[in-house]
């Protein structure tokens, strides 16, 4: 088989058909909002983020995917104007009050999705278009050629690398076989045959993170399993509490066997 002949967009939907995990909906990130906004305030990952992409002060950017501004707030504060997406409304409005109490009064939010017209809505083109940890679609090839067509200057993506988020070893904690899906190297492909020959760095994070309480850290382990049953419920909670240690008052370590990678796949649009 030659190179060109392989169809990277019909190997993504096959692999993902095959994946462990369902797409979460809009009401399921909705619940989520608030303790995935508390998390992510000065996460380790914005900071590898900010550092490694390269934005002028009188720049647009279109930040597709947005949650609850993990990235929108910190790029508000270097960047002229941002334009947050999300389809979870719960998130832009965590969005609305984290930016409000940071100062920040450039962020515009529109919820939406990635199949929606973006045009009907009055969403012009930026300088930068990003989408951060948000290609849970079923059109990759086609997120990827929108957000080329709505930036200016560049796009920035980052992607799962393996497992990303997930932990493994949860999975064989109770039983279940898992198999994460399609991860960065489907997106590098898939863009190469759109003509667009990315550069990709890659972002480790701790394999130790903290939680407020040992409830916060058995509720972020659960969202990763879908219809746990009640004796994977009892597996998965002695999986987290073998793995957690109270540091103090509100301060719980939780320590995996690997750590969470993501790809960061970037291109000019000019």
């Amino acid at each position: 088989m030659r190179y060109q002949d392989i169809d990277w967009d019909d190997m993504w939907r096959e692999s993902r058909s095959q994946k462990s995990w369902k797409k979460k909906k809009n009401s399921d990130w909705d619940r989520r909002a608030a303790s995935f906004a508390e998390r992510n305030i000065d996460s380790p990952f914005v900071a590898q983020f900010m550092s490694r992409i390269r934005i002028e002060h009188d720049w647009t950017v279109l930040d597709v995917g947005c949650g609850p501004g993990t990235l929108a707030i910190p790029l508000a504060g270097q960047m002229r104007k941002v334009t947050a997406l999300d389809y979870s409304a719960s998130m832009l409005s965590e969005l609305d009050k984290l930016a409000k109490g940071a100062g920040r009064n450039n962020i515009q939010t529109i919820q939406t999705s990635w199949d929606d017209d973006w045009q009907a809505l009055g969403i012009g083109r930026h300088d930068v278009a990003i989408a951060s940890r948000s290609l849970s679609v079923e059109d990759l090839k086609g997120a990827l050629t929108k957000l080329n067509a709505w930036a200016d200057k560049a796009v920035y993506v980052v992607d799962r690398v393996g497992a990303g988020p997930f932990d493994p070893d949860l999975f064989r904690a109770i039983g279940r076989n898992f198999q994460p899906g399609p991860d960065y190297i489907f997106t590098v492909n898939i863009l190469y045959t759109l003509g667009i020959h990315a550069h990709v760095d890659f972002i480790t994070l701790n394999n130790k993170r903290i939680y407020g309480s040992r409830e916060e850290a058995l509720q972020s382990y659960r969202w990763m399993v879908d219809d746990l049953t009640a004796l994977e419920e009892e597996q998965l909670t002695s999986y987290v509490d073998a793995q957690l240690n109270e540091l103090g008052p509100k301060t719980w370590q939780f320590t995996r066997q690997t750590a969470p990678q993501w790809a960061l796949i970037w291109w000019q649009t000019r």
